[in-house]
Order: structure tokens, then C-alpha cells, then sequence
């Protein structure tokens, strides 16, 4: 087995070599790494991915888990959410309607009658 394990720590938009890096010489297993992954994202919730990398005797690495935080994603998804809609304006109720109240006012142009119109034609024509 491995003597040590070096654990990246990076957050959202970070690369792993650029995040923090710590060394463990208690985790040997993949459950061991997976239980301590999740206590550390339970700690600080902005952690976006903790790898694991095994260190042999003679320097050489593996990479033997890591975990990538998906509440972090879907509470950016959640932030970026379509702005609502505008409401509809409000319909007048029958009161409304029936008294001319309430709402923009709106003008009415007033005509008159076609038979009145038409009367006042035929008696302009016979002068």
C-alpha cells in the first residue's frame, strides 16, 4: 500500500494543480477517500471537486478517486432562472364595467345616427 495521499481541492472555475492541496496518510481505501470527500464538501459547501492521488515510494502518482460536488451545479442553474413574465393587466369586474369606473379612461367619439345624417344630406341636396 501507498504511504500518502495527496488531496486536491479546488472550487468553481478553479483548475485541480491550482486549488488547495493537502497531504493524508489515514486514507488507504476508496470508501475511506469517498466518506472524507463528503465531510469536507458538508463543511464548506463552495467546493466544487476533491481528487485523491496516491503517492508510491518512488514519486510516481495515480489519481484513485474523486468527487465532483453536483449541488454546487444545480444551485447555479437555479440562480440563473428566466426572468418572470409581466402580468396581464387586471380585467374590469361587472361593477366596473356597468358604472365606468376604474382603469384608463378611454374616449368615446360620439356619431350620429345614419338615418340623421342621411336625412340632413336630402335636405341639403333640395335647396
Amino acid at each position: 500500500m501507498s504511504d500518502a495521499v495527496e488531496i486536491y481541492i479546488c472550487l468553481e472555475g478553479q483548475a485541480l494543480k491550482e486549488g488547495k492541496m493537502e497531504m493524508s496518510n489515514s486514507i488507504y481505501d476508496k470508501h475511506a477517500a469517498e466518506d472524507d470527500a463528503l465531510a469536507r464538501v458538508k463543511r464548506n459547501p463552495k467546493i466544487a471537486k476533491v481528487a485523491y492521488y496516491r503517492i508510491n515510494e518512488s514519486g510516481d502518482f495515480r489519481i484513485f478517486y474523486s468527487y465532483t460536488n453536483k449541488d454546487l451545479a444545480s444551485s447555479k442553474a437555479e440562480e440563473q432562472k428566466p426572468k418572470p413574465k409581466r402580468k396581464k393587466p387586471r380585467k374590469k369586474g361587472f361593477f366596473e364595467k356597468w358604472l365606468g369606473i376604474g382603469g384608463p379612461k378611454t374616449k368615446v367619439k360620439k356619431t350620429k345616427p345614419q338615418k340623421a345624417q342621411a336625412k340632413k344630406k336630402a335636405t341639403k341636396k333640395k335647396i
